[in-house]
């Protein structure tokens, strides 16, 4: 954008944010009353400044035999770390003295609760679950 010297001016970030919601929009109009950033991920996103929870960046990853689940959780050390898997389901909560996080992370296959393997390195938790049905579904079109 120009600015009124005629110098090339960079738009603030929410501009620039706003700006590319908008062009987004066209493809794919929200309904009435819903918000851009609960489209932009799987779950709910949760983010308190004030209380300091926040919910940690997460990726999962369905193998053949396993789901892999890395989180994000800078700042905290490996006894703040929480971990509790259900078949369908992986709550990871850390308490620390500056964060709080907490996510519950829904897991593509089922997975065996006594089979976790986890570890934490660098601020990055990695977590292997074991498929409980070892099956990799193909759709076929």
């Amino acid at each position: 954008m120009d600015g009124e010297d005629g110098a090339l001016r960079w738009p603030s970030v929410p501009e620039a944010f706003r700006r590319l919601l908008e062009r987004l929009e066209r493809f794919a109009p929200l309904p009435p009353g819903t918000g851009p950033i609960p489209r932009l991920g799987p779950g709910a996103v949760s983010l308190d400044l004030h209380g300091r929870e926040i919910e940690p960046v997460t990726d999962v990853i369905e193998g053949i035999h396993t789901v892999f689940v890395t989180i994000e959780l800078p700042g905290v050390t490996r006894k703040d770390i929480h971990l509790r898997a259900t078949e369908g389901t992986l709550v990871v909560s850390a308490d620390s003295p500056r964060r709080t996080y907490s996510r519950e992370i829904p897991l593509p296959a089922p997975v065996r609760t006594d089979i976790i393997r986890a570890t934490y390195k660098n601020g990055v938790l990695d977590v292997s679950l074991e498929r409980k049905d070892r099956k990799w579904n193909v759709p076929i079109r």
